[in-house]
This record gives structure tokens, sequence and C-alpha cells, in this order.
């Protein structure tokens, strides 16, 4: 690979430019650098540099005509997110902070996500864009991996939060607790054990 071949000629030529730019100023540092450019790997990889340039500035510009112009715009791309980010807040147990966390990183993943994909898609390939099936389909695939990249990271926070669990694993071990109690009430009623009352014996 030109680039990676040399990086090693490119490190070269800024050692060097730096020393000689102590002792004879920026022109002799422009000399070493020109000196060391003129390998055949180094040519390579400016040209790549060079070519790269028009690339990335084309799908920078392709990708940001992609994001939502007006008010409307973003109300129509971001309010479904919004909509599933409320429900999974008001559907998580824990107080209303926990409840916060959750709708917001669900909402902000789910938007950040959707467009995300929507933009890189089209900055790659603009044209795809213009298929309504295309459109609707990376803006839902992105929205559920952003969903699910922000679900972790809601989660380690509200680990934080809660001491170490989130609300749903402190609600899935009070539940397990009361189970255990109760098969514990049931098997000592069959063996004529202690009466149980509301799970205490």
């Amino acid at each position: 690979m030109p680039f990676a071949a040399a990086i090693p000629f490119l490190g070269k030529a800024f050692s060097l430019a730096k020393g000689l730019a102590g002792l004879k100023g920026a022109a002799g540092a422009a000399s070493a650098v020109k000196g060391v450019a003129g390998h055949g790997a180094a040519k390579a990889a400016i040209g790549g540099m060079r070519f790269a340039g028009p690339k990335l500035s084309s799908f920078v510009s392709n990708a940001s005509g992609l994001m939502p112009k007006t008010a409307a715009e973003w109300g129509m791309r971001v309010a479904p997110d919004a909509i599933f980010g409320t429900m999974a807040g008001a559907m998580t147990p824990g107080d209303l902070g926990d409840k916060l966390i959750a709708g917001g990183a669900a909402t902000a993943g789910g938007a950040l996500g959707g467009l995300g994909l929507r933009a890189a898609v089209g900055g790659v390939a603009p044209g795809v864009m213009k298929n309504a099936v295309a459109d609707i389909t990376s803006e839902m695939v992105g929205g559920i991996g952003g969903d699910m990249a922000s679900q972790g990271i809601a989660d380690n926070i509200l680990r934080v939060k809660g001491g170490g669990s989130t609300p749903y694993e402190k609600m899935a071990a009070e539940q397990q607790k009361e189970l255990e109690q109760r098969i514990l009430q049931q098997y000592l009623s069959g063996k004529g054990g202690y009466p149980m009352n509301n799970g205490m014996i």
C-alpha cells in the first residue's frame, strides 16, 4: 500500500525538517521535506491525499445535504424516536431520574443513529437516497442500532446512579426473591411445616 510504505519516509521528513528549522529556519525545513517527498512512495501517498481531498469534500457535502433543514423536517425525522423514547422512559421502573435517563438516551440514540446512517449512505451514494424505500430503511436500521448502543450507555449511567444495578435489574432481583419465598412457602405447607403469613414464617 503506497500510503503505508510512505509513512517511514514522511516521519523522517518531519524529523529532519524539525531539526533544520531550529538551525536554518523555514527555508531549510521546506527543502528537507521536498527532498524526501521525491521518493516514489511519498509521491504516491501525497497523490492519494490530494485525490482523497475532493472525495471527502463531496462526501461531506452530500451527507450535509440530507440533514433536515426546517423545524418541520426535524420534527418528522425525530418525532418517532421521541415517541418511542418517551414510551421507554415511562415503562422504566424507578424514580423520575431513571425514567428521564432511559427515555432521553433512547430518543437521542435513535435519532442520531437514524440521521447518521442516512447521511453516511447518502454521502457515499447520494443517488440511492432518492429511493424512498432506501431512505426509510437506512433511517430505521440506523435508529435501531443507535437505540441499542444508547441503551448500553444508559444502563451504565443507571448502575452508577442506582448503586450497581439498573431499575430493571433491581426489579428482577425482587421478583426472584418473591418467587423463592413462594416456593419455600408451598414446600413447607406440603410437608406439614410452619404456617406462612405474607411470605413470613
